[in-house]
């Protein structure tokens, strides 16, 4: 009976087609199964073990492609105690096909060291040309810069931030559109690894303090017209120059820890003579390691302090600057601003306005004008 039916089988005139047909679809939808479980498999194995296993895997899976087979290519994580500062505190990158990727990193904020405290030595650490580890986070999906308190362990100097930057990328190594938000969660896993390994103290990061590269923002990164950040308190009106710039066409700036420096100049709406064309203010703010230094060099200027009646007439310029101390950002900060005009009466009148301003910029609280001096 089983020869007849198989007699009958073998001489249908589709059937048998049909049989090896079904069948090689069993074997190849069994072929995929078993290759897609590997795969599967394979990628959550990664995932487990990238970054020290602190990315948040149901993230960082819903960002990469499901249907490819994910490699780890580098991985390093440095956050724990050790005797010497590494330049990377944790870095990977998870590849695909021949230009997909997620790369991520997080490293030290390095400040520049000054060769001195007065305004143009901190200028001149803002020109410095830094290494391209440090610079990463320019072009990146999105990154953010995080306070430690505490300090990380093993630098010559102090270092009191870190910065973690992420970015993902198509198979043809354009970048995944819309991927910096989803992406923010992962940046902001990574930041906290860093900082409670570290023992930084402070708040834990948030989703929302993550922010795209800036080299990839144009209408509203902190320099997107132009002024340094350090500079934008200033307005023109203040030395009455003309309107435009905000701060001026030569405004130079820079910002870090332990001060921040401006130095800018305006043209004269009405000047009062032929030496009134312009206008000059300096700025210069220091606080924790750098307050003996500055109370250092500015020893003899510091003692000369005085309610500082106006100078003899007759000069062609005129330079006034004012000290302060008080409490900005909850840190002790001496300050110093500098007005230079070919007027001394309009020094006079304006120097205070101008320190006030200046403070009044960053939330500088307790403060105790401690006089001025002409120079």
């Amino acid at each position: 009976m089983a020869a007849a039916a198989w007699e009958r089988f073998v001489g249908h005139r589709w059937l048998p087609k049909a049989a090896v047909v079904v069948l090689a679809a069993v074997l190849v939808a069994a072929f995929l199964l078993v290759r897609s479980e590997r795969r599967d498999a394979h990628n959550a194995g990664v995932l487990e073990t990238a970054c020290g296993g602190v990315l948040p895997r149901e993230a960082v899976r819903g960002l990469l492609p499901g249907d490819e087979t994910w490699e780890l290519r580098s991985d390093l994580d440095l956050t724990g105690p050790s005797g010497r500062g590494p330049r990377t505190l944790v870095r990977c990158s998870l590849d695909w096909g021949e230009y997909g990727g997620l790369e991520l990193a997080a490293v030290p904020v390095l400040d520049v060291p000054l060769r001195g405290v007065r305004p143009g030595d901190i200028l001149s650490a803002g020109t410095a040309e830094e290494p391209d580890w440090a610079t990463a986070y320019r072009t990146a999906t999105t990154q953010v810069t995080v306070g430690c308190p505490a300090g990380l362990l093993g630098y010559p100097r102090p270092v009191t931030r870190f910065r973690v930057h992420a970015s993902l990328n198509h198979d043809d190594g354009s970048e995944v559109a819309g991927a910096a938000k989803e992406l923010g969660t992962v940046v902001t896993a990574v930041a906290d690894h860093v900082r409670d390994r570290g023992g930084c103290g402070g708040p834990a990061v948030k989703p929302s303090d993550v922010r795209p590269g800036p080299g990839r923002v144009t209408e509203d990164s902190e320099d997107s017209d132009g002024v340094p950040r350090a500079c934008r308190w200033f307005r023109p009106g203040m030395l009455d120059g003309e309107k435009g710039d905000p701060a001026g066409p030569d405004a130079d700036g820079v910002t870090s820890d332990d001060a921040d420096a401006c130095s800018l100049s305006v043209r004269r709406t009405k000047p009062e003579n032929r030496y009134d064309l312009t206008a000059g203010v300096s700025s210069v703010s220091w606080r924790g390691p750098l307050l003996p230094e500055a109370r250092t060099a500015y020893g003899a200027e510091l003692a000369a302090l005085s309610p500082a009646p106006e100078p003899k007439s007759g000069e062609k310029s005129y330079v006034l600057a004012v000290w302060a101390e008080s409490s900005c950002s909850g840190a002790r900060t001496l300050s110093r601003v500098r007005v230079e005009t070919a007027v001394s009466a309009l020094a006079a009148d304006r120097a205070d306005r101008v320190l006030d301003a200046y403070l009044a910029s960053s939330d500088c609280r307790a403060v105790k004008v401690l006089g001025k001096v002409w120079k």
